[in-house]
């Protein structure tokens, strides 16, 4: 079994730290533009105000430390693994979760780069699978890719080849193994098989 194993580029970690930071800024200028708009209205004193935008600020320092030391760690621990028949993707700090994505449901991939991931050079590989058809989002992402068009297309080879080499019949119609087909399916699929082996035969 060919496996390549994928980690997202450094510059990951500095979107996120830059998103983090932006976001604190952010909230900060809010408490600011609050702070100074109770104190205009006569709602709040100007001690008061003060007081507001202190804490409003002491509050996102605080949340923009704790995201600055967190985002190393969750950074580390994602990792991508494209395999023959499935793409695993392994993440998290203290709970620790492996997604398999198999190739045979998978419906749709995309490669997405806002304009931080265009600046920084990296994108985001969304697969789609049919759990997730007509749902908003992606089943999985592949995020900090540096190399997210060759990812992709190392994954959209290894989708090919395995469903080339499936039968046709497998190709169609696959049961979770394991699991029984609701009655009357099973009678109905054997039908369609004996219908399609008649055609070929004639052809």
């Amino acid at each position: 079994m060919k496996v390549q194993t994928i980690k997202p580029d450094l510059k990951y970690l500095f979107r996120m730290r830059l998103i983090f930071t932006i976001v604190a800024l952010a909230i900060v200028a809010g408490g600011v533009m609050l702070g100074v708009l109770l104190g205009v209205t006569g709602e709040l004193r100007p001690g008061g105000m003060l007081v507001l935008v202190l804490v409003n600020a002491a509050l996102a320092g605080l949340w923009w430390l704790v995201t600055m030391i967190l985002s190393g760690p969750y950074y580390r621990s994602l990792r991508y693994e494209v395999q023959d028949d499935e793409v695993v993707v392994n993440v998290g700090i203290w709970t620790k979760s492996v997604k398999h994505v198999p190739y045979r449901t998978v419906t749709n991939m995309q490669v997405k780069r806002d304009v931080v991931d265009r600046l920084l050079g990296i994108g985001t590989l969304n697969i789609q699978t049919a759990g997730m058809s007509g749902q908003k989002g992606a089943e999985e992402r592949l995020v900090g890719l540096s190399d997210v068009q060759e990812v992709y297309e190392r994954v959209a080879e290894e989708l090919r080849r395995f469903r080339g080499g499936m039968g046709p019949t497998q190709a169609d119609v696959e049961a979770e193994p394991g699991v029984a087909l609701p009655e009357g399916l099973g009678a109905l699929l054997e039908e369609v098989r004996a219908i399609r082996k008649s055609l070929e035969e004639r052809q």
